[in-house]
């Protein structure tokens, strides 16, 4: 197959799921992008592994072993040293590398709000339109004691914790208390001990300075 510098005539992409991660070959193939090969592995995001690349070099080395037999060339290689190699030297490595995962189960959020019938559920509302899933909404008034709160944030443990409340020039209390909560919570995250959690912060300007002083 003669390859074409001004175009990306080989692709790979892999898709991390739950159980299975798949790794398939893109190719430009009489005018047209065609998947050509299949290769899959299991997914590596849970214990012992902990660390989802292990499952995506496994599928990617299948799949370099289905595309040497196809085409009779055991020189084709698309990683080396556990790495794409972008951009692609003749046989070796990959004009694009792409990927998704939905491995352990897709995006897990938890919001929190100031009241919950408000900025509570525009928070939630922000989180499922973005594909993800709300794991819980904590919120001053959602008649939990404090403490309670604290033990259901640390029970979590959340790939990305959405923050709402208030709004410009108003009270600045209720959204510094939230964020006390979480910062005192101190959660980790599920898919590894070193990993540290994304908070976005989407409430009243005037508060932000204070809530930088608890970070998670």
């Amino acid at each position: 197959m003669q390859y074409d510098e001004k175009r990306l005539t080989r692709i790979v992409a892999t898709d991390c799921g739950s159980t299975t991660t798949k790794a398939i070959l893109i190719e430009y193939v009489d005018g047209e992008y065609r998947q050509t090969i299949r290769g899959e592995a299991p997914t590596t995001v849970e214990a012992p592994l902990n660390d989802v690349t292990k499952g995506v070099i496994n599928a990617t080395q299948e799949l370099e072993e289905l595309v040497r037999l196809k085409y009779n060339n055991p020189n084709i290689k698309f990683m080396e040293n556990g790495e794409f190699v972008i951009p692609r030297n003749g046989d070796i490595g990959v004009d694009a590398y792409v990927s998704t995962s939905s491995a352990g189960g897709g995006l897990q959020m938890m919001v929190t709000g100031v009241v919950a019938s408000m900025t509570g559920e525009s928070a939630e509302r922000a989180a499922l339109g973005a594909g993800a899933i709300v794991m819980d909404l904590i919120a001053s008034n959602d008649k939990r004691m404090n403490h309670e709160k604290i033990e259901r944030i640390r029970h979590l443990r959340p790939d990305m914790i959405l923050m709402a409340g208030g709004e410009d020039g108003g009270t600045i209390k209720h959204v510094v208390e939230m964020a006390e909560l979480v910062s005192g919570a101190d959660p980790k995250a599920r898919l590894g001990a070193s990993y540290k959690i994304p908070v976005i912060y989407a409430g009243n300007k005037q508060a932000q300075e204070e809530n930088q002083k608890d970070p998670v």
